[in-house]
This record gives C-alpha cells, sequence and structure tokens, in this order.
C-alpha cells in the first residue's frame, strides 16, 4: 500500500499555497455593473464565477441568485485582469442559465451559468483559461480523490476589498477589486435530491486576514488541491480540480463562518448537463 504523508496546513510552503491561487486566479471573473452617476462612472461587484467548457462551448458557472442580478441589456463588466481599463461585453451575446434554484437561500440549490457567444469567448481566452469540464467528469463523478488528498481553496473576489482611487491617471475614480483564494478543507458532502453540498468552515486569524463578509464571492469556485513531492523532496501542487461553487455565507461568529457550496455532483452532473445541451 502507498505510504500517506500527512501535513498540517502550517506546514506547508508559503510559495506552494502562492503558486496554486496563481492558478486558481487565472479561471475566475468577476461581474460587474456598470453605471453612471453624477460624477461619472461607477462600477458595482455583482459576484463571481468560474470560467469553464464542454467541448466547444465556454461559459461561466456560477450562482443562480447571481445570474439573476446580471443586466439583460447593454453591456456587462468583467474582471478579467489588473487593470485600469474597462472589460465589458455586450449582454446580447450571452445566455443566462438559471440552472436551480431552492426556496430557502441557506439550504440551496443555487446554481447557474452564463453561456458565452463564440466572439466573447474567443475575447475572453486571450486574457484568461477555461477550465475543462469534459476532461476531468468521469474522473471527479466516479473516483475523485480522497477530501483529504491535498488543500482546498475557495476562490472569487470579495466585495468588502473593493479600493477606491481618485485622481489617478486622469480617471476620476478607479475602483479595485481583489480576488482572494482563502485556504482550508470543508466537510463531507451531503447529497440532497439531485445536488450535494459542502459546508467550507473559515476560521479568523492564522496567515493573513479574513474578510468578515464574503459578499462578492457568491459564484466563485471550490477548488482542491492535491499535492506531490518532486524527485528533490520538495513540494508541489498538482492540477488544482475544480469541486464546487459557492452560494452562501452562514451566521458569522467571533472565530469562524461557514460558506455553503455546491459540490462535484452539482458541478459535473447537473450544471454540466444545462450548459452542454445550450451549446455555443
Amino acid at each position: 500500500m502507498p505510504s500517506v504523508e500527512e501535513l498540517s496546513f502550517g506546514e506547508l510552503p508559503e510559495t506552494v499555497i502562492e503558486a496554486a491561487a496563481r492558478d486558481l486566479a487565472e479561471y475566475s471573473i468577476g461581474f460587474l455593473r456598470v453605471e453612471s452617476t453624477p460624477r461619472g462612472q461607477d462600477a458595482v461587484l455583482l459576484g463571481s464565477g468560474t470560467l469553464v467548457s464542454i467541448g466547444p462551448t465556454r461559459a461561466v458557472l456560477t450562482a443562480h441568485h447571481v445570474v439573476s442580478i446580471l443586466p439583460t441589456v447593454g453591456r456587462l463588466g468583467l474582471i478579467l485582469t489588473p487593470t485600469v481599463q474597462q472589460h465589458t461585453v455586450d449582454t446580447e451575446g450571452l445566455t443566462y442559465l438559471k440552472i436551480a434554484r431552492g426556496t430557502i437561500d441557506a439550504h440551496g440549490p443555487d446554481l447557474g451559468a452564463v453561456v458565452l457567444a463564440p466572439s466573447i469567448a474567443s475575447a475572453i481566452a486571450a486574457k484568461k483559461t477555461f477550465y475543462n469540464l469534459e476532461l476531468r467528469r468521469d474522473q471527479l463523478l466516479h473516483s475523485p480523490p480522497d477530501l483529504h488528498d491535498g488543500f482546498w481553496f475557495v476562490n472569487g473576489f470579495i466585495a468588502e476589498m473593493t479600493v477606491e482611487e481618485r485622481g489617478r491617471e486622469g480617471y476620476d475614480l478607479i475602483k479595485g477589486f481583489y480576488n482572494l483564494s482563502g485556504a482550508g478543507k470543508p466537510d463531507g458532502a451531503v447529497a440532497v435530491g439531485n445536488h450535494d453540498y459542502l459546508a467550507f468552515p473559515v476560521s479568523y486569524g492564522g496567515r493573513s486576514v479574513t474578510p468578515k463578509s464574503f459578499g462578492g464571492m457568491s459564484g466563485g469556485g471550490l477548488w482542491q488541491v492535491p499535492l506531490t513531492r518532486d524527485p528533490h523532496g520538495h513540494i508541489k501542487h498538482k492540477t488544482p480540480l475544480l469541486s464546487g461553487v459557492v452560494f452562501y455565507q452562514e451566521v458569522i461568529t467571533e472565530s469562524s463562518c461557514n460558506i455553503k457550496c455546491h459540490g462535484r455532483q452539482s458541478v459535473y452532473r447537473v450544471a454540466y448537463e444545462a450548459i452542454h445541451r445550450t451549446g455555443p
């Protein structure tokens, strides 16, 4: 039997954690509403999403309640890369999928997607990476790695961390939106009907300042990051595995809170089939 090495999260090299977080940011985008105000244009964070592909179809996997508040006419703002230039797309090139929504927010389901027209997908692909759901579907539905293999992230944009600068580079207002990878390990998956759910505990303290509110991360990804050692004994992260969708933050206490996420069955069966049926 192969040996299993156990390490606490605190024992992992910072470089490994940072490298994995950079990989996840390549798949992550934010949704913005761009609006006119008396002081000029402003951008409001609406939620997060993960860029995915199924054959020729390109889409953004997210939460149903995020899809419900995206603009249906005009242009949708996207957070793609660090730049002061706006990224917006014509909503006529988007198909909004409201895949599943329950009657109690905390219980779910809460799953959606935005299917992209080929021209929009190509423009985004020049700056970001689409995660291939088809390539990993069989493994993650039928023989996924153990929950204890490697470490886990929730990833998305955090409204609480938004910063503003005025009068910079000739702009009246520049807003900065921060992508966050919060590390931890989820509790075991619970199946309800066609969906599965995982609770991702968040503790306050540790290596960095944890946001009190994860508003803005709704629709972002839950990721498992397996680990290995190279021939020299150095710890390396393997390909991150998209394993869920963030949709709800439970009550915050002084020391912790839970982030509720859809799991692999929801992603690789329910969402996969809905996106695949729609096509580009």
